[in-house]
């Protein structure tokens, strides 16, 4: 069973991701330097400075799993060359992000989330998105992503 706070956590913690990936777009979009963002993404959401991380990008075909800093900026930003399909995928025209949970557990304070996001761009369309998350507990009171694997929905 998966305490209240345990679920509270990972919705603050989504909540950070997205809000995070929205301000790095709009920032781009005012042509504001990114450094400071895409180091707080990497520090304050995702667990660089406590482990090694798994991500499986969403718009990942050849370069599909990714572990380094620089990989992360490459799917995020798509400017630093390190994978060449990149495009930036913080930088697109996302006005919400939203996350439905299908299931969020816990086995010994390591915290899993399942389900669907969406992405709803400047035209009022949506990206509909599978994801993974897994989560550490850094404090009582804070995750970390370690685990992020997202993909398109099968389509056959």
């Amino acid at each position: 069973m998966t305490a209240s706070k345990d679920i509270d956590l990972v919705n603050i913690t989504q909540k950070k991701w997205a809000d995070m990936v929205l301000k790095i777009g709009s920032a781009y979009r005012k042509k504001n330097n990114l450094d400071d963002l895409i180091s707080e993404l990497l520090h304050k959401i995702y667990a660089f400075d406590h482990c090694s991380i798994l991500f499986k990008p969403t718009l990942a075909k050849h370069n599909q799993f990714r572990s380094t800093k620089e990989e992360f900026i490459s799917y995020f930003l798509g400017q630093n060359k390190v994978c060449k399909e990149d495009k930036g995928f913080a930088i697109k025209n996302w006005k919400s992000i939203k996350f439905e949970n299908f299931k969020i557990v816990n086995y010994n304070d390591q915290l899993l989330s399942m389900g669907n996001y969406y992405f709803e761009d400047e035209k009022n369309e949506f990206l509909k998105v599978e994801y993974t998350f897994g989560f550490i507990k850094v404090s009582p009171d804070e995750l970390r992503i370690n685990l992020h694997h997202s993909s398109l929905p099968y389509n056959g």
